[in-house]
């Protein structure tokens, strides 16, 4: 009992700091859109190619889970993660490690802590949808239909993605950036694996034990009560949001829960847990021991060196004023180059080898590849990029930023054009091939991406005060060009990219950068 209370009170002051924060109330209001979009049909199941099944409690309802599990199962693991870093930032950490506090009661405490996060985010998704359901006026309500799949599917799978956010945490090299990148590509893996399994006998039945969103579970139930109603359809099933003309409708009434689906969601459930002890088993319980050590390698290669030496001649008719008038005048390409250099500080060997090796890919690729080596490419440094705007928190240089002299007009332009001058060099396959080819569209793409993407880092760094935000935009960003989703394009994949609006869009987010980072300067 001891072991869960403290296991309650940790969980429960964390939520309550993380509740009283700004950002938590955005993501509030971002939740309630989520929910809106999907209650009202936005966001849709469907078979394809245009068979819907009737608005009902069922549908609703399992509409509510895939939403649940692709959008806050993604953007949720971002949400969460950052509470085990913030305990070593802030220091609290060193202060819990001299209590009686235990790594497994710590790291469980953590996911409890972010369980109840993702919790409170999947709890008003189904609040909205309750709500939808009344004012749509849908037939006979059947609330158990409608929260069944929320809460056998949705809430395990929460559970998840709350204990992985712990590990990532205790795993030093996956605590940064570095981790966000691993887990998008690992979610995006999951997310497949859910989607497309099947038996090994082909057919179409499921395999629970490895439908970690409900996409198996609940598609091919629906892909049954589809062919019940017509029986000429091919089968599958989709989760879009592209709207449908004259669809045909059917009726689902939900999923049968079988002892095996039951048993597969319990295991899930548990295996949160699981996954919670095991980030202990690499939890250091903050020990600076490592820290300490570097410092005192540093300490002894130091050499101690007298300010003022003994023979020194001090000369006292010398005046403050005579340095002042002499001292040069600012340059700007001075700091231009520094501000490139902390850019890409600290990169290995390997990482330059990479880049050139992408530099080479876009000069050699065929017409139609260029787009995607440009993509490719301009993904690599996403973790560079996502310091913009956010170093001075970072490494809390705020109040000797901010205090040089005209610290927007000479610190951002200098930050914005070395990001773009980094692209430059790394995008200069692509902008050869597009000017030998002739291709317009492309060369417009590609100056509209060395404004755009920069711009974007830069006000999600000066507003979040972090890398976090921009990294999970930027990758999901990049992730859809590849789905050739017109509106979003504006590196031009294609002919009749609307680059024009994202150049707009960049000044505009510039704009709004100068006047948070002026509010930013008085507030310091």
């Amino acid at each position: 009992m001891k072991s869960l209370s403290i296991i309650y009170h940790m969980a429960r002051a964390d939520f309550l700091e993380r509740s009283r924060r700004y950002s938590f109330l955005v993501t509030i209001g971002l939740v309630l859109w989520l929910g809106y979009l999907t209650a009202s049909g936005q966001f849709r199941m469907r078979v394809p190619p245009d068979y819907l099944g009737i608005i009902n409690s069922a549908w609703i309802g399992a509409t509510m889970t895939l939403t649940v599990t692709f959008f806050l199962g993604w953007v949720g693991f971002y949400l969460v993660k950052g509470s085990v870093r913030r305990d070593y930032e802030t220091g609290v950490g060193q202060i819990m490690a001299t209590t009686p506090l235990s790594k497994p009661l710590y790291t469980i405490g953590k996911w409890f802590s972010n369980f109840l996060v993702l919790g409170i985010m999947v709890l008003i998704i189904t609040l909205i949808g309750i709500l939808m359901n009344i004012f749509l006026g849908t037939e006979d309500f059947n609330l158990l239909a409608y929260i069944s799949p929320i809460f056998l599917i949705a809430i395990p799978f929460m559970a998840i993605v709350a204990a992985i956010a712990v590990l990532f945490e205790t795993i030093s090299w996956l605590r940064g950036g570095f981790g966000n990148v691993v887990y998008f590509f690992l979610f995006m893996f999951v997310m497949i694996v859910s989607a497309e399994g099947k038996t090994t006998s082909g057919d179409s039945s499921i395999q629970p034990y490895m439908d970690f969103g409900g996409w198996q579970i609940i598609g091919n139930s629906v892909t049954q009560a589809a062919k019940l109603t017509y029986p000429e359809s091919a089968g599958g099933f989709a989760f879009s949001i592209t709207p449908l003309e004259n669809p045909n409708y059917f009726v689902w009434n939900g999923i049968e829960w079988s002892g095996e689906i039951l048993f597969s969601r319990f295991l899930y459930l548990t295996s949160s847990i699981g996954i919670g002890l095991l980030a202990a088993v690499f939890f250091d319980r903050f020990d600076t021991s490592r820290i300490l050590k570097l410092k005192r390698k540093r300490k002894k290669e130091l050499e101690y060196v007298d300010p003022i030496p003994k023979e020194t001649v001090i000369n006292k008719d010398f005046h403050l004023s005579s340095f002042v008038q002499s001292r040069p005048k600012f340059r700007f390409m001075t700091l231009l180059m520094t501000e490139f250099k902390l850019l890409i500080k600290g990169q290995r060997w390997w990482w330059y080898i990479i880049c050139l090796g992408l530099i080479i890919g876009q000069l050699f690729s065929g017409p139609e590849n260029t787009r995607l080596m440009l993509l490719l490419t301009w993904i690599w440094p996403v973790l560079i990029l996502g310091g913009l705007g956010n170093r001075e928190v970072r490494f809390n240089t705020r109040q000797i930023v901010f205090s040089a002299p005209d610290p927007i007009k000479n610190q951002l332009p200098s930050t914005l054009l070395s990001a773009m001058l980094f692209l430059v060099i790394i995008g200069s396959g692509a902008i050869i091939r597009y000017i030998i080819a002739g291709d317009s569209v492309g060369i417009l793409g590609w100056l509209t991406g060395l404004l755009f993407i920069p711009s974007l880092a830069i006000t999600s760094g000066v507003i979040t005060g972090s890398s976090k935000t921009f990294e999970v935009i930027y990758i999901l960003w990049m992730y859809l060009l590849t789905q050739n989703i017109r509106f979003i394009d504006f590196i031009g994949m294609s002919n009749d990219s609307p680059w024009f609006f994202y150049i707009g869009l960049a000044l505009l987010l510039l704009l709004v950068t100068v006047l948070v980072r002026k509010r930013q300067i008085i507030n310091n």
